[in-house]
């Protein structure tokens, strides 16, 4: 398999890190929006985290997401853009030639890529929520105060 390339898994990488930087804070306020727990809106959401945690809020658990989805993406795209080079290398015969890939090839690599998505992504998916939905309110001699359930993604499973 000579045609192996590590590009295609640099660039999933890459691509996986910018996801989760931009896309963090957005989807830490949809993941309490969805657990219903006394916000009301998107907006009103946004304010709270805000208030009570600051903005650092919004990047609660993303440690875990940047690591590990950065990985996850750089895993799902090489062995979507490997396979399908494999796949149409193997139906030429041409190792060396850059041979036209069908629509069988695009199907056939989408479902071993999309196989390796499920099992990599679900426990990443866990851990992420469970890290996102970490703030705990108690009581600690009269003051309100926040604790940390889950202090790193390994005591999250």
């Amino acid at each position: 398999m000579g045609s192996f390339q590590l590009e295609d898994f640099a660039a999933g990488w890459i691509g996986g890190a910018a996801s989760v930087i931009v896309g963090h804070p957005l989807d830490t306020v949809k993941t309490r929006l969805q657990a219903g727990v006394g916000y009301g809106n998107t907006l009103s959401c946004i304010r709270m985290v805000y208030r009570r945690e600051s903005v650092f809020g919004f990047f609660k658990g993303m440690s875990f997401p940047l690591a590990s989805i950065a990985v996850y993406n750089s895993v799902v795209f090489g062995v979507f853009s490997n396979t399908q080079r494999f796949l149409s290398q193997h139906r030429c015969g041409e190792p060396e030639a850059s041979p036209p890939r069908t629509l069988s090839d695009l199907l056939l690599a989408s479902m071993v890529a999309g196989v390796v998505s499920v099992g990599l992504g679900a426990p990443v998916d866990l851990i992420k929520i469970r890290l996102q939905m970490q703030t705990q309110p108690f009581r600690d001699g009269g003051e309100h105060r926040m604790t940390t359930v889950f202090p790193g993604p390994h005591l999250c499973m």
